[in-house]
């Protein structure tokens, strides 16, 4: 491949060579050193085959001598391409300052993608590597993947694992994070124990560690003790001999009545699309944004969408070079009156939301009771919803001393 390079940028002629002395002329060519391949006999005083440019001006002497004749059948290379564009200087050097652009491009980052974050946002991690001037246009040599693994991990609690790596001139921060803990980590020998964390009536106990306090059908208030950490250990005589301290560990689920509230106003604006829109293109280089002109009035109100695509070339070779469209729908915005029977409809999807929003959490609807009624120019909805749901939260075990044992009196 390096050789086939080497000979495209000195020229290469694909040439047929005719007469009686054929075979004398290759051997004389092999006997001064002159490179001869790609050899093909097409008749008995004629074969064909390629040779350099600059080894031609040395064949010149041995045709003369074994009076063979030469012709060329086809110019290979860099001398002639310049020469058939020597012409087209302009052009050409567009070419050049073209590959030479695009060089420089392929040293530099421009575009980030975040991969395997769930409760740290992009914008998050983007704003942490501005901060480490770590953004698009930013050298790829000047960037330590290792040292920047290392601060993603201390810097973001969640974060267990990272990995920091470029695919082209995109760079990928790839990350795990642990999985999240409703109840809080224990420090040092602190123990912890279960309360409520609202009034309830308790439903189910489920104890893993701990000794709990309460049974089906309790009713507790928030803060009351559901699962103690501090468990007695008794003697012989049945007499608290010391305190065993662990974290307690248990599924508390109860029925707790939560109160709902909504609010519908009586008249409303709604914005509806009339059916008329455009289109308009733009082009973004760096932060140099080229939009097509508007050839007609703007609309008294609309919405807009715009669609981006960077270009990319191959699979991973972004460029800051941006294509993109936005797209203008006209909307017509008129008052409209709801009545009692068209407020209850939205009335029961707002309910059913905010009830898939509960189940979303873990909570399980046992029952509901809504009303509505108009007040005040508006629909006034309210109601108790009654769910069964985890009413634990920790708190710290208070920590007794251990009873001083009795002396034995001696006979």
């Amino acid at each position: 491949m390096i050789e086939r390079l080497y000979r495209f940028g000195k020229g290469v002629l694909v040439i047929d060579l005719r007469g009686k002395n054929v075979f004398r002329l290759v051997n004389l060519c092999i006997k001064k050193g002159i490179p001869l391949w790609n050899m093909k006999s097409e008749e008995r005083m004629q074969c064909s085959c390629e040779i350099c440019l600059n080894d031609l001006y040395e064949l010149r002497p041995l045709l003369r001598k074994t009076k063979v004749r030469l012709f060329i059948k086809k110019r290979i290379g860099v001398p002639f391409l310049l020469h058939r564009y020597r012409k087209r200087k302009v052009f050409v050097t567009a070419i050049a300052v073209m590959v030479v652009f695009v060089a420089f491009l392929s040293t530099r980052i421009w575009r980030i993608e975040v991969v395997g974050n769930s409760s740290i946002g992009d914008e998050t991690i983007l704003a942490y590597l501005a901060e480490k001037d770590i953004g698009y246009g930013v050298s790829r040599n000047s960037i330590d993947n290792d040292e920047l693994e290392l601060s993603l991990r201390q810097d973001f609690s969640p974060v267990i694992w990272a990995s920091v790596y470029e695919e082209g001139t995109k760079l990928v921060v790839c990350i795990q994070e642990k999985i999240a803990s409703e109840k809080p980590p224990v420090s040092g020998d602190a123990c912890m124990d279960l309360v409520a964390s609202e009034d309830a009536v308790i439903a189910s106990v489920i104890t893993r560690s701990g000794l709990a306090n309460i049974k089906a059908g309790d009713v507790v208030k928030k803060g009351d003790l559901l699962v103690c950490g501090r468990q007695e250990i008794l003697d012989d005589g049945g007499e608290v001999k010391e305190y065993f301290y662990q974290n307690a560990d248990a599924d508390v689920m109860g029925y707790v009545i939560l109160d709902y509230e909504d609010w519908i106003p009586e008249q409303t604006i709604v914005s509806k699309n009339t059916g008329n829109e455009r289109t308009r293109y733009f082009l973004r280089v760096f932060d140099y944004q080229f939009t097509m002109p508007q050839f007609y009035t703007d609309y008294d109100c609309f919405e807009a969408f715009e669609e981006v695509h960077q270009l990319c070339l191959m699979k991973s070779f972004y460029l800051p070079v941006y294509v993109g469209s936005i797209r203008e729908v006209e909307q017509e915005k008129h008052t409209q009156f709801i009545n009692k029977n068209e407020a209850k409809e939205l009335a029961l999807l707002n309910l059913d939301q905010f009830l898939a929003d509960l189940e979303e959490n873990g909570v399980l609807i046992m029952d509901k009771n809504v009303m509505i009624e108009r007040k005040d120019k508006k629909y006034h909805v309210y109601g108790e919803i009654k769910v069964c749901k985890d009413i634990t939260e920790c708190t710290p075990t208070e920590i007794l001393a251990n009873p001083m044992p009795k002396e034995t009196e001696e006979e």
